[in-house]
């Protein structure tokens, strides 16, 4: 809705109609935006709330700038029936170079060639087909941060989705580059975190410049529950379950293979590993497994597009991360009723799991720590009952009718400025 939009959310119309009298209030119309689909935490993440929103008060759609094969993926999937999916660059011409930087690097002509059809064309014409779009909802949410430039452009209020470590991915920049993000972000009419930690590092890196809510990913506990009962061909021995992509300058695998290469040591009876997600290093992981003698105990499964059977018959679940959002994974693990180990990374870990109380926190990096930790997950059967059972007391705030309660609130807070 435009700025000159009826104040409150149950007298939100169309922009081009009046309410009939004594009508009743239609849903409000929210437009997700990402940039592409792919197999990540945040497609999931969106995917959740897609399934969760109250249909009594939303009516939600997706846009993509371009499309992607784990798009149709998704939509085969995971989508619902009822959310449109609006394509802003769907000619193959538009879209055919991005696809190929999707699969590796550009170089050359071809690199110079995808740089000008895109700036000089296919960003120009997909913000034109957005702006159209945007004018059929009500208010928008920037799944990715990739509308930055058309944010408070496009006659619709905008609100904007931090999905990583603000002060990761920023603080280390220079005063020039956070200035720039600053006034990119000042256009949105609200930017959202998913933990009171990244709302803490929003504050200390623009104070009170930006109107900063949380926004915690949804987790759907029934709807996990019922997926990680399906059956599985899991490994014979008792095996530790990681979910993350592939990715060492975010994921740090390397930290988890080789812990897991001391508790390999250490242990009178065998434990296995499953790594379940795929990325650019899986082959060094791989390398590094071999170095260390584990291969015959870490198996790599790839994607996995329900992976909860096999986090439910895990011993445990462990992120190994430098820097994370929300940690997503964290909390289906913890919905599933297994116990977790996760890096004390910025952001979401801690408050995820409650300071510690809901799962094991250890420093970023720490092979021994990390070794001692699921150690004591592997032997201490009181830890693991207490840690289930604060588990699933701390998930339970983030259940679908609560995240629709949530962004209810954000909604009336932005239509009514």
């Amino acid at each position: 809705m435009s700025s000159n939009a009826t104040p409150t959310l149950n007298q939100a119309t169309s922009h081009s109609e009046a309410p009939a009298a004594h009508a009743e209030p239609r849903p409000l119309r929210i437009l997700f935006h990402i940039n592409d689909f792919g197999k990540g935490g945040t497609e999931t993440s969106l995917l959740a709330w897609l399934n969760a929103l109250d249909r009594r008060h939303f009516a939600p759609a997706v846009s993509v700038a371009y499309p992607t094969d784990d798009l149709e993926f998704w939509q085969a999937h995971s989508f619902p029936a009822d959310v449109p999916v609006h394509v802003l660059a769907p000619s193959p011409w538009m879209h055919r170079t991005h696809q190929i930087t999707r699969r590796r690097k550009l170089k050359g002509g071809l690199k110079l060639y995808h740089k000008l059809l895109t700036y000089a064309a296919v960003r120009p014409l997909a913000a034109m087909r957005f702006k159209r779009i945007a004018q059929q909802f009500d208010i928008v949410c920037d799944y990715d941060f990739s509308l930055r430039h058309l944010a408070g452009r496009c006659g619709v209020p905008v609100v904007g989705v931090s999905h990583f470590s603000l002060g990761e991915r920023l603080g280390k920049r220079g005063a020039r580059f956070l200035a720039q993000r600053l006034a990119q972000y000042r256009r949105y009419a609200a930017v959202g975190v998913l933990t009171p930690d990244m709302a803490r590092e929003a504050d200390a890196l623009f104070g009170q410049a930006l109107k900063v809510v949380e926004m915690p990913n949804v987790i759907d506990i029934a709807k996990l529950r019922r997926a990680a009962s399906e059956p599985v061909d899991v490994p014979a021995h008792p095996y530790i379950v990681s979910v993350a992509r592939l990715d060492e300058g975010q994921k740090d695998h390397a930290t988890l293979l080789r812990a897991f290469a001391e508790v390999c040591r250490n242990a009178s009876d065998r434990i296995d590993l499953m790594l379940i997600g795929e990325g650019r290093d899986r082959a060094k992981l791989e390398d590094l497994a071999r170095e260390l003698g584990i291969e015959e105990r870490v198996r790599f499964l790839g994607f996995c597009a329900n992976p909860f059977p096999y986090i439910r018959h895990a011993q445990m679940l462990v992120l190994s991360s430098r820097y994370e959002g929300f940690g997503m994974v964290l909390g289906e693990a913890m919905a599933i009723g297994t116990p977790v180990i996760s890096a004390d990374c910025p952001t979401g870990p801690r408050d995820l799991l409650d300071g510690g109380n809901a799962g094991l926190l250890v420093p970023p990096g720490d092979v021994g720590a990390m070794a001692a930790a699921m150690q004591r997950l592997l032997t201490d059967s009181a830890l693991r009952a207490a840690q289930i059972e604060r588990a699933s007391m701390k998930i339970a705030a983030f259940a679908p009718e609560r995240a629709s309660e949530r962004m209810l609130q954000l909604a009336r807070q932005v239509l009514t400025v």
